[in-house]
C-alpha cells in the first residue's frame, strides 16, 4: 500500500515515491521540483503548507493522490495545529503568563518545523485573526527554536543551524548574491551582539564599549530595510504574507527599543548599568530574528524568486545601504544585468524626446537634471494606489526601484497600512486634500506632506508625498531672544 502522510515533508515523500514528482508538478508544485528547490524547501515544506502557499485546495491534492492509488493521512493534525495556535493567542491576549504558554508550546510543537508554524500563522491571519495578536506568538517561538534562552546556547545553536543551511546560503549561491550578502550582514551583526551580551552578562560592564556597540547595532536598520523593502513585497506577490507581516512587526519593535536604549545611554553612560537587562534582552531578541530569517524567510525567497527578481534585488541593495560588511562582494551576473538595464533606460530617455507643458517644454534629460537638484524626496502614487514615480535626492527614506508599480500598501509596515488606506480614501472622497506631519526621524527634524492630485475635471488622479529634512532650514533661524 502506498501511503502519503501529510505530516512528512515533500522531500521525504518524493524520496519514498519518485513518481510524485510528476504528480505534484501537474498540481502546480512545478517550481519545487527542480533539484535545488527540492533540496532546500523540500526538506521543510509539507504538502498542506505548499498547497496553502500556492493557493491549491488541499482537498484537490488529496483527491488526485487518491486517484493515483495513494492512501492519504495526517490532514486532521494540520487543522488541530491551527486551532492550538489560536488557543495560545487567545490565552496570551487574556493575560496568561508568557512562560506558562511557552512551556506548553514546547511540549506540543517540539517536532514541528518553524516553516509549518509560520504558514499556519499566515492562515490564521487570512481567517481574520489580527496580525498584532499573531505577533504575540513570536516570543513563544523562541522556546521552540532554541529550547533555552541563555545567550551562549542561542549562539551555539545558531552556528549549528548556519552549518545545516550552508547548502542553500553558501555553496549553492555565489559571493555577492543578495542572500549571501544578507548572511554576511547577519554574521557581522552577531559580532556586535556578542559584544553587547558579553558586557551585559558581567557585573561591571564597560559603558563606553556598550555605547559604541549600540551605535554599531543601528546598522540593523539598513539590514531590515532590505528585507522589508526588497524581499517581503516580492513574497506578497506570491501570496506569502503571514511570515513577512509578523517579522516586519517584530523588526519595528526591535528598532524602537534600540532607539530608546541608545538615547538613554548617550544622555548618560551610567544608564548602561541601569538598562543592561533590557539591552541584553534586545540582543537576544535580535538573535532570534536572525534565526527566523535564515530558517524561514530566506528559504521562502529561494523557493519563489526568479533569476531576474534576484538581479533586481541586487540592483537595489546599495540604495538601501550595506551594514556590518566592510567590503561587500560583487555579483558579476547581477552587475551585468544592472548595467544592461541602465543602458536600456538611457535609450528610452533619448527616444522620449520633449515633454510639452502649458508653460513651455523640457527634454527628459533637462527635467531629470532639474529634479535631481531638489533637496527633497518626492513620491507619486496613481489613482489605483500604485507607486509610479519617485526621486529621493533628500535621502530621507530609501526607495528601491523594485518598488515601482507596487501597491503602496506593500511599501509600509503592517501597522501603518490602515492609516495609509484611510488617508487615500479621504483624498479620493475629497474630505481633505493634504496632510502635513512634522517629526524627528533618526534625530533629524523632518517634514512630510501628502497632497491629493486632481485633474482639470477635479477627478482624483493620485497622491504626491514630499519629504524634507529641515535641519538646514532651522539652522538659518537664530534663537529667539
Amino acid at each position: 500500500m502506498k501511503k502519503i502522510d501529510l505530516n512528512l515533508t515533500v522531500g521525504e515523500l518524493v524520496n519514498m515515491y519518485p513518481e510524485l514528482r510528476d504528480i505534484l508538478a501537474e498540481l502546480g508544485f512545478d517550481k519545487i521540483m527542480n533539484p535545488l528547490a527540492l533540496k532546500v524547501m523540500g526538506n521543510i515544506m509539507t504538502l498542506p503548507r505548499g498547497a496553502a502557499v500556492k493557493g491549491v485546495p488541499l482537498e484537490k491534492v488529496i483527491a488526485v493522490l487518491q486517484e493515483r492509488g495513494f492512501t492519504v493521512t495526517g490532514y486532521a493534525d494540520d487543522e488541530a495545529r491551527k486551532e492550538k495556535l489560536r488557543s495560545y493567542i487567545e490565552r496570551l491576549s487574556q493575560g496568561e503568563e508568557l512562560e506558562s504558554v511557552r512551556a506548553e508550546f514546547v511540549r506540543e510543537f517540539a517536532s514541528v518545523s518553524a516553516l509549518e508554524i509560520a504558514t499556519a500563522e499566515q492562515e490564521l491571519i487570512k481567517s481574520g485573526v489580527p496580525m498584532c495578536q499573531v505577533q504575540k506568538l513570536c516570543d513563544v517561538h523562541a522556546a521552540m527554536f532554541h529550547g533555552r534562552t541563555e545567550a551562549e546556547v542561542i549562539k551555539e545553536e545558531l552556528k549549528a543551524q548556519a552549518a545545516k543551511m550552508e547548502d542553500f546560503t553558501g555553496r549553492d549561491l555565489p559571493a555577492g548574491h543578495p542572500l549571501s550578502l544578507l548572511r554576511e550582514e547577519n554574521t557581522g551583526l552577531e559580532k556586535v551582539l556578542d559584544t553587547i551580551t558579553r558586557q551585559c552578562e558581567g557585573s561591571n560592564p564597560e559603558t563606553g564599549v556598550v555605547v559604541e556597540a549600540l551605535r554599531a547595532f543601528h546598522g540593523v536598520r539598513a539590514h531590515y530595510a532590505k528585507k522589508e523593502e526588497l524581499l517581503m513585497p516580492l513574497l506578497y506577490n506570491y501570496g506569502v504574507t503571514g511570515p513577512s507581516q509578523v517579522m516586519w512587526g517584530v523588526d519595528d519593535e526591535i528598532k524602537k527599543e534600540l532607539g530608546v536604549l541608545t538615547r538613554a545611554v548617550q544622555e548618560d553612560e551610567d544608564n548602561v548599568r541601569i538598562y543592561k537587562g533590557r539591552i541584553a534582552a534586545l540582543a537576544q531578541r535580535t538573535r532570534e530574528m536572525i534565526y527566523k530569517e535564515e530558517r524561514i524567510l530566506f528559504p521562502l525567497c529561494l523557493r519563489y524568486f526568479t533569476a531576474e527578481e534576484w538581479k533586481r534585488v541586487y540592483r537595489d541593495f546599495p540604495e538601501m545601504g550595506i551594514a556590518f560588511v566592510a567590503e561587500p562582494a560583487i555579483w558579476p551576473e547581477g552587475e551585468a544585468w544592472a548595467a544592461a538595464e541602465l543602458e536600456r533606460l538611457s535609450e528610452q530617455e533619448i527616444l522620449a524626446g520633449r515633454i510639452q507643458l502649458p508653460t513651455g517644454e523640457l527634454t527628459v534629460k533637462q527635467l531629470r537634471a532639474m529634479l535631481s537638484l531638489l533637496p527633497v524626496d518626492i513620491t507619486f502614487i496613481d489613482e489605483n494606489d500604485k507607486l509610479r514615480f519617485f526621486i529621493n535626492e533628500g535621502n530621507i527614506f530609501p526607495r528601491p526601484k523594485a518598488a515601482l508599480g507596487r501597491d503602496v500598501y506593500d511599501c509600509h509596515p503592517p501597522q501603518i497600512v490602515p492609516v495609509v488606506r484611510n488617508l487615500l480614501a479621504d483624498f479620493k472622497a475629497k474630505k481633505r486634500d493634504s496632510l502635513e506631519v512634522a517629526r524627528y526621524i533618526m534625530g533629524k527634524p523632518v517634514m512630510v506632506k501628502y497632497m491629493a492630485v486632481y485633474d482639470a475635471d477635479e477627478c482624483y488622479i493620485g497622491t504626491v508625498e514630499v519629504v524634507q529634512d529641515c535641519s538646514h532650514i532651522l539652522a538659518k533661524f537664530p534663537p529667539r531672544k
